[in-house]
């Protein structure tokens, strides 16, 4: 391992990253906040330490596969310890686990908070969490590639241990270009969205906080009744069309508009992924008004929105779904699992994977019927190679491993334990509000110190697909081997 290099590497990600609190430095300037000066302060620590780093470190040696791995995960766990000054300086939350964990939750674009009564809380704090979902959402290492030159071929390797879901692939030639064009349409999705909800009714500066959350798939809110607060069918409307845009594979956006044609849109995970909308609508909308007495429009309404929001792991909620039939819930704890499409902003399991396994199981049904047949998995008039398809089983089998010692592990905190699964999934899906105790209209605040240590876990073990931060628990991985 070439800790020099990452040193170097690291360091000036640091700088890069403290100059995201100048934003809400300014913010707090406009809005006459003392409050600012807790951003100055942890903008002056974050660069004296990432200068440090820099120059200590050396440009010496390439990045293998192991050390984008290393940047990586160091960058998010740097960007999250640092993330978390202004909250505890400012003295917003009470202990620095608080403090992490909401920004950990803002820079995984999960959503989950520990804070109330947002509607008294300083703008510039506001902003603050808005701006680490959308820093999060595309990725803040993929931020780094477009800012940063020099990386050479080791960008390619920082990019595919960043970007999610079962295959990575480049639009363009070179990573960077990758880069720039997924964040330009990423910046630009965000532009309409501001511009849509300014016309829905919000004002400003609620319009471009929920912009960044909404295209990040984050979730957090200026308000603490969340989209409920508004009960407006427009903003939700808008919400519910860019939220399920920026659940869908950006890179298919891209194809489109270079082959100016809409073919790359009859992708096969898109159609499911809409298909899987449609269907758990109608029956939650069935629930609700047969078991549930609601009416037709409020029903659909209601249905749709907290269908998109929870499938694309936003976690908006524009009512206490919570209150739902148990079969509604059981569908939306469902969709916290899948998640929408690979090369999106959403986590959970995604789609695509959704779609391998089924096809894996079918597989091997028929194989056990006819044992000589070679079953082929094909999608998109592909066949899916063999390496991908057993990349596919080893995620789902270490995500639900996961989900399961976190449960177990929340559970032993005291929480029943089906709201110990719903908060783990919620977390390890980066979806945000889940049933029981930690439903839409609760925070995590009442969590203890230790339950909270686990979901910060979960939340940067989801973003980042597992793998990437599972890897520094191998002592293989801190083997000097030529090989990496």
């Amino acid at each position: 391992m070439n800790f020099t290099l990452l040193e170097n590497i690291l360091g000036r990600f640091l700088i890069a990253y403290s100059f995201a609190m100048v934003i809400p430095i300014a913010v707090a300037l406009f809005f006459q906040e003392k409050v600012g000066w807790a951003f100055l302060i942890s903008f002056c620590i974050t660069v004296i330490v990432g200068t440090v780093m820099r120059f200590h470190g050396k440009v010496e040696g390439k990045i293998s596969v192991r050390e984008g791995f290393a940047v990586v995960g160091g960058a998010w766990i740097f960007a999250s310890l640092f993330g978390a000054l202004p909250f505890i300086i400012s003295g917003v939350v009470p202990t620095y686990i608080d403090a992490l964990f909401e920004v950990v939750s803002g820079l995984t674009t999960t959503g989950s908070s520990v804070l109330s009564n947002l509607e008294v809380l300083p703008r510039s704090i506001l902003f603050w969490r808005s701006l680490t979902h959308w820093m999060g959402g595309m990725g803040i290492i993929v931020m780094f590639i477009v800012l940063l030159p020099n990386l050479g071929i080791g960008a390619v390797h920082i990019f595919n241990s960043e970007v999610p879901g079962p295959i990575s692939e480049k639009i363009v030639p070179r990573i960077k270009d990758t880069a720039l064009i997924l964040w330009g349409i990423y910046a630009g999705l965000t532009v309409v969205t501001i511009v849509l909800l300014l016309f829905a009714g919000m004002s400003l500066f609620d319009a471009v906080n929920h912009a960044f959350a909404t295209v990040a798939t984050g979730g957090f809110s200026t308000r603490s009744a969340s989209i409920a607060a508004y009960n407006s069918f427009p903003i939700e409307l808008v919400l519910t069309i860019s939220m399920f845009i920026a659940g869908s594979n950006f890179s298919l956006f891209v194809q489109a508009w270079r082959k100016r044609s809409l073919r790359p849109l009859k992708d096969t995970e898109l159609k499911y992924y809409f298909l899987i909308v449609v269907v758990s609508t109608l029956i939650i909308t069935g629930s609700l008004v047969i078991q549930q007495g609601w009416g037709s429009l409020a029903a659909l309404r209601h249905s749709v929105f907290q269908v998109v929001t929870l499938m694309t792991t936003t976690g908006f909620a524009s009512t206490d779904f919570d209150q739902w039939s148990g079969l509604a819930k059981l569908i939306l704890f469902f969709l916290m699992f899948i998640g929408a499409s690979a090369g999106s902003t959403a986590g959970g399991l995604k789609v695509s994977r959704v779609i391998l396994l089924v096809k894996m199981g079918l597989a091997q049904l028929r194989q056990a019927i006819h044992p000589r047949l070679v079953v082929n998995i094909v999608v998109q008039d592909k066949v899916i190679d063999t390496t991908v398809l057993s990349n596919v089983g080893r995620f789902f089998f270490v995500y639900f491993l996961t989900f399961a010692i976190g449960s177990i592990l929340l559970a032993g905190t005291g929480l029943e334990p089906f709201d110990a699964m719903s908060a783990v999934i919620a977390n390890l899906s980066n979806v945000g509000p889940g049933f029981g105790v930690v439903g839409p209209m609760f925070t995590y605040a009442p969590i203890e110190p230790f339950g909270k240590i686990v979901l910060t876990a979960c939340m940067l073990l989801g973003r980042l697909e597992l793998f990437t931060l599972l890897v520094f628990l191998t002592p293989e991985f801190w083997k000097s081997k030529k090989s990496w």
